[in-house]
């Protein structure tokens, strides 16, 4: 089995500019509205619904098919091995910032996309936090970039550091299902 704890790879510029578009019509659609249950502060940032959710046949066909393919090809699983648990888009405003965290209550990896190029705001990542020394000696940071992404195990720490520029982020849960022969 080959499960990363974090891999970065590239994302082609038509499925950013197809995340873009979908993020802006959500916002339009929705009004604006907002997860209750968001660790973002709402006055520095937005968190949408889980997506899941949202009635939009161009975006139910974009994660049945596209992003199933992605996710399988990242994980190196098969597509009826896995299932999303959420799937949110993430927009940092000026001055916003979220607290370490993890998703292991939720699901077993995460994988963000970024959607815009930000000068701050890194992803800090920690691979190991048995101790302080173990937290400081693994952490990996990743600079927000357009067309870039990341799927990590979602027992790994992050945080997202203070930015002064707006960071968009899509993001997806995913639970996966290994019972049986591999």
């Amino acid at each position: 089995m080959d499960f990363p704890l974090i891999r970065t790879f590239e994302v082609s510029p038509l499925l950013t500019s197809f995340l873009n578009k979908k993020f802006d019509q959500y916002k339009k659609e929705e009004d604006g509205r907002y997860n209750p249950n968001s660790n973002f502060d709402q006055e520095k940032g937005y968190q949408s619904e889980n997506l899941l959710d949202w009635s939009d046949k161009k975006f139910e066909n974009f994660i049945d098919s596209e992003l199933k393919k992605l996710v399988s090809n990242q994980l190196k699983l098969d597509e009826s091995k896995f299932s999303y648990h959420w799937i949110h888009f993430l927009d940092y405003e000026k001055g916003g910032s979220m607290e370490y965290h993890n998703h292991a209550h939720n699901e077993d990896f995460v994988m963000f996309v970024y959607l815009k190029d930000c000068d701050g705001g890194e992803t800090v990542f920690n691979l190991n936090n048995y101790d302080e020394d173990s937290f400081k000696r693994t952490q990996v940071s990743i600079r927000p970039s357009k067309d870039r992404a990341a799927i990590f195990s979602s027992l790994v720490y992050h945080c997202g550091k203070h930015t002064e520029e707006e960071k968009r982020i899509f993001v997806v849960g995913i639970k996966i299902d290994t019972s049986g022969k591999y």
